[in-house]
């Protein structure tokens, strides 16, 4: 069982959304290094669609699942907001960095330590449809069909899900062989970012 942390709610924490500080940072969402960091196509997404429960394989430094749920409580109140994050964390201390940077996000968040082929299954019964989806695990093509496979479990026919780096084989391989008949599959060319895929459920109409 992965019980919840929950973020902080003392003032000096508290996230003023209509600050100066706020609006400039949304300005301003790509990270300095390719690829690493908040990914603006997926803030627009969250922001758009209104995303609460966000799924994210390959969380690095925390930074792109912060700005993610900083993105979401903009819709809702960070107690309606969940967070689930998949990482090796090979370092103890970049686990507990994810966690204050989340803390500070007031929303509920559960990390999940461990390569996502074994760890994902094992989670699958404990874990919610979500709104979006991120996978940016590991690169090989064995890992990102596996983090594929086990996602559809928790996709709704709402569910947005972004496949990163589709420059790299292993992902690329795995996307070009999603039935298309199935879902809807875009390539999309973020500016300052590796070429990303959306995929998403097509929904027959009775």
């Amino acid at each position: 069982m992965h019980a919840f942390f929950v973020g902080c709610t003392a003032v000096s924490k508290v996230i003023n959304l209509e600050s100066r500080d706020f609006i400039e940072w949304r300005s301003d969402m790509r990270s300095s290094r390719l690829g690493y960091g908040s990914h603006s196509f997926l803030n627009e997404y969250i922001s758009e669609n209104k995303c609460k429960r966000i799924m994210e394989i390959g969380v690095a430094d925390g930074e792109n699942a912060r700005t993610m749920m900083m993105v979401a409580i903009r819709n809702f109140s960070p107690k309606e907001v969940e967070y689930y994050g998949f990482d090796l964390f090979s370092e103890d201390s970049r686990m507990e960095q994810v966690r204050q940077r989340l803390r500070e996000t007031g929303c509920k968040f559960k990390l999940f330590k461990g390569n996502s082929v074994q760890t994902l299954p094992e989670e699958l019964k404990t874990l919610p449809k979500m709104d979006l989806i991120f996978i940016d695990g590991g690169h090989s093509y064995t890992i990102a069909k596996s983090d594929w496979e086990n996602s559809k479990s928790l996709i709704h026919n709402k569910t947005a899900v972004f496949f990163h780096n589709y420059d790299f084989s292993g992902p690329k391989r795995v996307v070009d062989n999603i039935s298309r008949e199935e879902y809807q599959v875009k390539i999309i060319h973020p500016s300052s970012d590796y070429d990303t895929v959306f995929v998403k459920k097509k929904v027959k109409r009775a």
